[in-house]
């Protein structure tokens, strides 16, 4: 036997050793104190023991704690003939059967140990035979044992048998299962390595490109304006190195997975604010922000969706729309939050928004996240209104 299953055989090989022994012992004493046959015959039969506890020792215990096939078969070429000859001279030798049929078992593929053990018992009746005689009560005396012990030979190797097949086809299912856990671990593994790359992505977009976006239109403002009005210039610098200072704490945040730094100074409602003003001041458009409806502590997460949209559109009207005017609304309702961007620029056509990048579609992909809808109207020449609204998921009154 070979493979998975003989490895079920090997975990109980001290166990194999001592039934061997015992075996053994036991047939050497009943042969010794043995007094229906002469002593030569006992002698022979001990010599005989003997012979066969040396050829265990030296084959057939390494055979059983071995892959190699070759080595079982060598130890049972010379063990079987060994212990039917033991039983030959005396009877108490059929003891060792009892070790002989589970080691053919153990050694041979079913197959073989099937014809090893059918020819041990015909062997063994074949000696009875000769003991009893070929005709009368003598055949029946050794045809009845021969045959019961066939078959409980054959069933007990071939429900071993069954048992090691059931085993090993279990660990096989086992190890596929361990491998399919361990295909699933790498998946998830590896889809958990892109959302987070898509999130460093989004957050980078919406906070560091953006940040350094404002600081070279100020830097631009300055250069103009050092010519002709310097304290013009001054304050263009103090807002570049204020939103300096500002994408820097976003980028410590972003790198420690933090919310936004302007949710940790204050509420939604006040951060919305205070960006809308910002950007007004920035840019010399004319702002408006209203926040209406019971204000409630949304969950983190919801919050910073709306802040991304918020300071995603402004982006947007800085760099496309040639606005003069933006109204940012923020409402609270019972069951939903919605924020309300509205913009008297240009316009574009908002059926070809592209679905991949990290402007409109990263933001509807924060939205869609968060269970909640973005709608954007625009045209040529119309302006553009975003409206986000996410669904109540159980805030609490602020």
């Amino acid at each position: 036997m070979t493979g998975p299953g003989r490895h079920l055989w090997q975990r109980a090989m001290v166990g194999w050793h001592v039934v061997f022994a015992a075996l053994a012992l036991l047939t050497a004493v009943l042969a010794g104190i043995e007094r229906d046959t002469g002593a030569e015959r006992r002698w022979a039969a001990l010599g005989l023991l003997a012979g066969l506890c040396a050829w265990y020792a030296a084959t057939g215990a390494r055979a059983l704690d071995r892959e190699d096939p070759r080595l079982g078969h060598l130890y049972l070429a010379v063990a079987g003939p060994v212990i039917v000859g033991l039983f030959a001279v005396l009877p108490v030798g059929s003891l060792m059967l009892f070790a002989l049929y589970p080691q053919m078992w153990a050694l041979l593929p079913p197959r073989r140990a099937i014809a090893g053990t059918v020819a041990a018992v015909g062997s063994v009746g074949a000696v009875m035979l000769l003991r009893t005689g070929l005709h009368g009560p003598g055949l029946l005396d050794a045809m009845v044992p021969a045959v019961v012990a066939l078959l409980f030979a054959l069933l007990l190797g071939l429900w071993i048998t069954k048992i090691i097949q059931q085993s090993t086809e279990r660990a096989r299912l086992v190890a596929e299962l361990a491998a399919a856990r361990a295909e699933v671990e790498a998946v998830s593994r590896d889809a958990g390595v892109l959302a987070e790359r898509e999130r460093l992505a989004r957050e980078i977009h919406d906070t560091l490109a953006q940040g350094l976006t404002s600081i070279a239109i100020l830097l631009d403002a300055v250069e103009t304006e050092l010519r002709d009005d310097q304290t013009e210039a001054l304050r263009r610098l103090d807002q570049a190195r204020r939103c300096a200072r500002e994408n820097l704490a976003e980028t410590r945040a972003v790198v420690a997975a933090l919310s936004p730094v302007d949710l940790e100074r204050a509420s939604l409602a006040d951060a919305v604010v205070r960006l809308v003003d910002r950007f007004g001041a920035e840019t010399g458009v004319t702002t408006r922000h209203g926040v209406s409806g019971a204000r409630r502590a949304l969950p983190v997460e919801c919050e910073v969706v709306l802040l991304r949209a918020v300071q995603e559109a402004l982006a947007n009207v800085r760099k496309h729309a040639g606005a003069r005017e933006v109204d940012v609304e923020l409402h609270y309702h019972d069951d939903k939050a919605v924020l309300r961007v509205a913009d008297d620029g240009r316009g574009f056509d908002a059926s070809v928004l592209p679905e991949h990048g990290f402007g409109l579609a990263g933001m509807r992909g924060r939205v869609a996240e968060a269970g909640g809808v973005m709608v954007l109207e625009s045209a040529p020449g119309t302006g553009t209104v975003l409206r986000v609204e996410l669904p109540r998921p159980g805030w609490s009154d602020r």
